[in-house]
């Protein structure tokens, strides 16, 4: 059974995650999805929660079990018996942070490999980071995570923001308790003589005051109270931020959507370009072998050419040899005969035998016929 391994915060799971999660699931028999309990964060959701969610979020998808876990994601693969691990790339930044982990973790366990998928394009721009920090404005986040997240989202983050209230109004409590009794002692200390403006005081005591005064109220107890003060226009200002960023991301998207069909546009250009060169290499290949094939057929024809060329003149050479060789041995047999007859002449009476032509004389005839 091929089993891989999705780790993660998710805090909170956005449409990014949905999106490698349906992807992943397609390529394995079964897709964990590890929701990590980083006990060095403070997640808007508990792990439980998290669990819970994305439990609600997957269910339509059969293959998808949800775990928490926390310790090395490696780990975890190897304890739940997984072969792959599946990870999420936006950007190359992402793929510079990922190679290196998996790497890392390919020495750690060699039996477990890294699944890099890309994120789609609409949600290249996406982090659960950018989500929170909307929600936290009360911008609108429903572009971002699914319908049944939008809510509790948002009551994590209030609760949050009451929790923060809660602790100003404490601490306002003992800065109040503290100015009553900066007034308490003023309004205990004597007048100067001769005066009913100046009182004497003893500085010790006031600076002690003041400076507990000043220790209960720092720069974030501050901050809270503009905050409080000013919530509308802060407000304002946060939903004007809120759609600065959603802005930025559509741009963002419409850019590398731009770049995409760019790029699929020099894809087929590229295409068609090594097409009419495969083309244009065969047409070469075609008339190369064309023009072989009749320079193979001209050699042939001239080779069989000159044989027959050949085989005349040497037909003619024997036959002329021939009849010159048949010309000398009738004149050599001429030459005998007038001899031989000579010789009779000279021989009254002489025996025929006698002058009888050799049998070499014969073998010319022979020759002859």
């Amino acid at each position: 059974m091929r089993r891989a391994v999705y780790p993660g915060s998710f805090d909170p799971v956005t449409f990014g995650h949905l999106d490698i999660i349906r992807r992943s699931a397609v390529l394995v028999d079964e897709l964990i999805v590890g929701v990590l309990t980083n006990s060095a964060k403070t997640p808007l959701f508990s792990a439980e929660e998290r669990v819970n969610i994305l439990a609600d979020v997957t269910k339509d998808i059969g293959n998808v079990t949800i775990k928490a876990f926390d310790g090395l994601s490696v780990d975890f693969a190897r304890n739940c018996g997984a072969q792959f691990m599946v990870r999420g790339l936006r950007a190359i930044t992402d793929f510079d942070y990922e190679l290196q982990m998996s790497q890392t973790n390919r020495i750690l366990r060699s039996d477990i490999d890294t699944i890099f998928l890309s994120t789609s394009l609409e949600y290249a721009y996406l982090s659960s980071t950018t989500v929170k920090e909307i929600a936290s404005y009360h911008g609108d986040i429903s572009k971002f995570v699914p319908e049944s997240v939008i809510e509790k989202i948002y009551r994590k983050i209030e609760t949050h923001h009451n929790k923060i209230k809660i602790g100003v109004i404490t601490m306002s409590s003992r800065i109040e308790q503290i100015i009553e009794e900066i007034e308490g002692y003023v309004d205990s200390c004597k007048f100067q003589p001769l005066s009913s403006t100046k009182i004497v005081v003893n500085k010790e005591e006031l600076e002690e005051l003041l400076r507990e005064l000043r220790m209960k109220t720092p720069d974030e107890i501050k901050r809270y109270q503009k905050i409080i003060s000013n919530k509308d226009a802060i407000l304002a200002d946060a939903q004007s931020k809120a759609d600065a960023i959603i802005a930025d991301a559509k741009a963002q998207a419409q850019q590398m959507v731009t770049e995409s069909e760019v790029m699929q546009q020099a894809y087929a250009q590229s295409n068609e370009l090594l097409e009419n060169t495969n083309q244009q290499a065969q047409e070469i290949m075609d008339n190369a072998t064309t023009d072989a094939n009749n320079i193979r057929m001209g050699a042939l024809q001239y080779t069989d050419e000159m044989l027959s060329n050949l085989e005349n003149i040497m037909s003619h050479t024997i036959e002329t040899a021939g009849e010159k060789y048949n010309t000398f041995i009738n004149s050599v047999q001429s030459c005998y005969d007038i001899v031989n007859k000579n010789r009779r002449e000279l021989t009254p009476g002489g025996s025929p035998a006698a002058y009888a032509a050799p049998e070499q004389a014969g073998s010319y005839e022979d020759d002859e016929a």
